[in-house]
């Protein structure tokens, strides 16, 4: 009987801290990110580097540039949870030529991140 007590006890804890957690984790709020896209044709064959770090994703990226177009785009870095999945939307961005493409679904942040770090590089001078 002192068993089944202590045992309903530390259920009790542990269902209480499983829910805490849960509602910890909904309240997270994630800002939007705005990703503008890059006028390719002011680019100069070579490589460029950007990253982009937000609360649950950092990224870091280099991307090839040929003749105006993204040839490839290499993800150096890609710290997250569940979303790293989004690595497949740079297959997206080289057909499309264009930053302005869907993200992966259930991957919504990291898809984020990794466009705006494509953004950040793009938008710097080569390196």
């Amino acid at each position: 009987m002192k068993k089944l007590k202590k045992r309903s006890k530390v259920l009790l804890i542990i269902l209480g801290i499983l829910v805490i957690a849960f509602f910890a984790v909904k309240s997270i709020h994630v800002k939007e990110i705005e990703v503008s896209n890059i006028d390719l044709n002011t680019l100069e064959d070579g490589i460029y580097k950007g990253s982009h770090d937000s609360t649950l994703v950092k990224v870091r990226v280099s991307v090839e540039v040929e003749n105006h177009t993204i040839k490839t785009i290499v993800i150096d870095e890609h710290q997250t949870g569940l979303g790293k999945k989004a690595e497949a939307m740079t297959e997206k961005i080289i057909e499309k030529q264009s930053l302005q493409v869907d993200g992966i679904t259930g991957a919504t942040v990291s898809s984020n991140a990794i466009k705006k770090a494509i953004e950040d590089a793009l938008s710097k001078d080569q390196q």
